[in-house]
């Protein structure tokens, strides 16, 4: 089997696989916070330090730092703020999630100027966040790293042992 052959099954499996979006603890609407209240990808999910690592979710305390004033009468917001206070994370379920042999560096794509849209989408305009793009497909990758002439071995993402 050709590795075109691959990609092209994998493509039809990764479109036939439907997207739905994990059960969340509490309500969050990127559209809210990222569209109306205009907050930068980067202002919660903070660029990791070290190579492989999740971009991760912001401590119940970051939230709140805004949250103390805006809508704090909701039972989300109640809830947010005793997490905060007894300093436990929110028990967010991942939306975007890459095998456990897929190595993947967010600090490199941010640093060739890699723009959070260009593989999660507009994540902006949804109220529940979904993988539209299937971002996490090796054929979703593979594309980009022709498209942009990157490095499109193996190796680059799976580990060559």
């Amino acid at each position: 089997m050709t590795i075109r052959v691959l990609y092209s099954i994998l493509a039809i499996v990764g479109v036939c696989v439907a997207q739905s979006a994990p059960v969340q603890p509490l309500p969050f609407s990127h559209k809210t916070h990222a569209a109306e209240a205009k907050l930068a990808c980067l202002e919660c999910h903070a660029n990791p330090q070290r190579f492989g690592a999740e971009m991760g979710f912001p401590a119940a305390s970051k939230c709140m730092a805004c949250h103390v004033l805006v809508p704090r009468d909701k039972p989300a917001i109640r809830r947010l703020a005793e997490l905060a206070q007894s300093k436990e994370p929110v028990a967010w379920q991942r939306v975007y999630r890459l095998a456990g042999f897929v190595f993947f560096d967010h600090r490199y794509h941010l640093m060739k100027s890699v723009k959070c849209e260009d593989c999660h989408g507009a994540v902006a305009e949804q109220d529940v966040t979904v993988d539209r793009l299937h971002s996490t497909s090796m054929t979703f990758c593979q594309a980009c790293h022709t498209r942009t002439r990157a490095p499109n071995g193996c190796g680059v993402c799976h580990d060559p042992r």
